[in-house]
């Protein structure tokens, strides 16, 4: 007739090969428990834990790993860079803890190794774009730009839906005046998403920058029109108000020199 087992999961569980003592160890319980306190936000709390658990089993990447996220949670970064190279000495394959490496290394200024621990985590997982974002975002603290906006319409080329690139690039050609080319990627986000509100309000402003009053006013209406309680509402009423008196300004000029 077979065993019989208590519920399903009690017969897959019989399945499953152990180590002595698994669910009992006291490494493995500080660990179970720091992971829960971390994702709970409780993050110094998850740090004691992670400690113990390492105190008692310095093999556990995961525990490191764990113990380093939490550090940067709590913006003790050079904490969370030593705990996450020990993750990575101990699982070099693991994409995510190059990632969190990357990231603190980001905070830290310290761009040239944020940079290599991104381009390691693309190498072991290419579909993590948060990592491509973050590559480009490297770039650009080092002012090389032109890399960060390759990278950037890299994954808008392969990844056309994914809205957080555009901006990224929108923003950097922005802060570069690069106001033409702008337009042109809040042009493309609207057609991905035409609910998209704030490249309303980014086509707005690069007609403005370039002068061009009339598509200028055109943007900043259809803004106001789509998000009416934007708490930019006020400085946006007060820009079209001006635009408008410079059109009516121009156009009486243009009037009067034809008289």
């Amino acid at each position: 007739m077979g065993i019989k087992y208590k519920s399903v999961v009690h017969g897959l569980d019989s399945f499953v090969v152990k180590p002595t003592n698994y669910t009992v160890s006291p490494a493995y319980k500080f660990f179970v428990k720091a992971d829960a306190l971390r994702l709970a936000n409780h993050f110094r709390e998850s740090i004691k834990n992670y400690l113990k658990s390492i105190f008692i089993d310095r093999k556990n990447y995961k525990a490191f790993m764990g113990l380093g996220i939490s550090y940067k949670a709590e913006e003790n970064y050079d904490k969370a860079i030593k705990a996450l190279e020990s993750a990575r000495k101990l699982s070099y394959f693991t994409s995510e803890i190059h990632y969190e490496l990357g990231l603190c290394y980001l905070l830290t200024g310290r761009f040239c190794e944020a940079i290599k621990s991104f381009h390691n985590t693309i190498l072991l997982d290419r579909d993590n774009l948060n990592a491509q974002i973050q590559l480009a975002v490297a770039h650009e603290f080092i002012e090389e730009y032109d890399m960060a906006i390759l990278i950037y319409h890299t994954i808008i080329e392969n990844n056309p839906k994914f809205l957080t690139a555009y901006n990224h690039l929108s923003a950097l050609y922005m802060n570069l005046g690069e106001f033409k080319s702008a337009g042109s990627v809040f042009s493309q986000i609207l057609k991905v998403n035409p609910d998209f509100n704030k490249a309303y309000l980014g086509l707005a402003i690069c007609y403005d920058k370039m002068s061009n009053k009339q598509r200028a006013l055109h943007y900043y209406k259809a803004f106001l029109d789509k998000k009416p309680h934007s708490h930019h509402r006020i400085k946006i009423q007060k820009r079209i108000d001006k635009l408008k008196n410079q059109t009516s300004a121009t156009t009486n000029e243009i009037v009067l020199s034809v008289v």
